[in-house]
């Protein structure tokens, strides 16, 4: 009588005792070197079109007093330097938004109290804890 395999029959074997193995601390950031690459390259055309470009003239591309090209690279530089420093996209993600905001809201001399720039500071700190406990939570599960 040939042996069937059937979802069940997972569920009635032990789970191993052997501790999982973990990554070497640098091989991760091994993975994400292709972000700090890119950050590289995108800092280092930042620096270019700093030097060789006025602001004057890419200060109305597509939008009246964007910086559209500055802005589009410094987002860029800024989320694939934090991806590879925090190995999570989503942090990337928020810290780059967050500079580039800081930073467009200063080029256009929008200025903060300090009880907006604490909401700022408390709200982009909340985001990241939440992010930190759904990866804390997701450990912890079997």
């Amino acid at each position: 009588m040939p042996l069937v395999y059937t979802e069940n029959m997972e569920q009635n074997y032990a789970r191993s005792r052997r501790k999982p193995v973990k990554d070497p601390f640098l091989k991760k950031y091994f993975r994400y070197i292709f972000c700090l690459i890119i950050a590289l390259i995108a800092y280092l055309s930042i620096y270019l079109l700093l030097k060789n470009v006025y602001p004057s003239q890419i200060q109305n591309v597509f939008f009246t007093n964007s910086y559209l090209p500055f802005f589009t690279l410094l987002f860029i530089a800024n989320f694939f330097l934090l991806t590879f420093l925090s190995l999570n996209s989503r942090l990337g993600f928020l810290g780059a938004f967050l500079i580039n905001f800081l930073f467009y809201l200063k080029i256009n001399q929008i200025k903060f109290d300090l009880l907006s720039l604490s909401f700022v500071l408390l709200s982009t700190l909340f985001l990241a804890g939440l992010l930190f406990f759904d990866k804390f939570k997701k450990t912890l599960a079997f």
